[in-house]
């Protein structure tokens, strides 16, 4: 006996299929185990921007020419790929967030009862806390962008008498002044201990991300899950300091500052 199914002449006809590769990605970005991966390699690709912006940042205890000469080669010698990689990093970071919020949403939707005996009994306060942490993280670097690079929420008095935005200084080779910008931007109190606190929200965010990346990624085994959670740790623990000695640092008065801040 035959196993073949016959098609009825006048029913509806076969779903062809769709080899275009919208569809494939689509339903890839739409899955829960899609979007867990999406998750997982922006948020490693994050990561990696944050430990080279920091490393980067730390010229400022250089000197106002080494941190000055690290901007303009930003900005000069990379022209047009600077704002590239700007608009991909946001758009990354942006994908990051959406998706990440989208499965929390999900979770809970699927569950809207608790379970009798949470599993959050033995979950970190950084694993419970990923999806706040992360809107605070966002919410901070929106902020940050707009402090030093769109608008320029500080004013310097660049001569006596002359007030000028910080995003219009000029060293004496005509460059940035990048260097005033972060002496002004870190011995103001206010902005300092914002800075210290966002950092320190990053540090719990990462402790527990790096890790999860890599469970999400196959890669946290029984063999190697020790050697990551060491790695997840180091490399938050890494950005905190670096980040938090600029901050510090800079508040501290290991930077003399050049400007008068208002």
């Amino acid at each position: 006996m035959s196993s073949t199914t016959v098609r009825h002449p006048k029913g509806p006809s076969a779903p062809k299929a769709d080899r275009r590769a919208t569809p494939f990605l689509w339903a890839f970005f739409d899955s829960s185990v899609g979007a867990k991966v999406i998750v997982a390699l922006t948020g490693l690709g994050l990561v990696g921007f944050s430990v080279f912006h920091m490393l980067g940042n730390l010229k400022v205890f250089q000197g106002p020419d080494a941190i000055n000469s690290y901007a303009y080669f930003l900005t000069h010698s990379l022209g047009a790929l600077l704002w590239i990689a700007r608009a991909g990093l946001l758009a990354i970071f942006l994908l990051h967030l959406t998706l990440a919020i989208r499965l929390k949403i999900r979770s809970r939707a699927a569950r809207p009862v608790g379970y009798s005996y949470p599993g959050s009994v033995q979950a970190t306060v950084s694993s419970r806390t990923m999806i706040w942490s992360g809107v605070v993280v966002g919410l901070f670097v929106l902020f940050h962008l707009a402090h030093f690079t769109v608008l320029g929420l500080q004013s310097v008095e660049a001569e006596p008498g002359k007030v000028v935005n910080f995003l219009d200084l000029k060293d004496k080779q005509g460059r940035h002044d990048v260097y005033s910008m972060v002496v002004a931007g870190f011995t103001t109190p206010a902005l300092a201990v914002l800075y210290i606190v966002a950092q320190l929200v990053l540090f719990v965010h990462l402790i527990h991300g790096v890790q999860s990346a890599f469970q999400t990624l196959g890669l946290k085994n029984s063999r190697f899950a020790p050697l990551i959670r060491v790695l997840g740790i180091a490399v938050a623990l890494t950005i905190l300091v670096g980040n938090l000695g600029i901050v510090i640092g800079v508040w501290a008065g290991a930077t003399p500052p050049l400007y008068k801040t208002l």
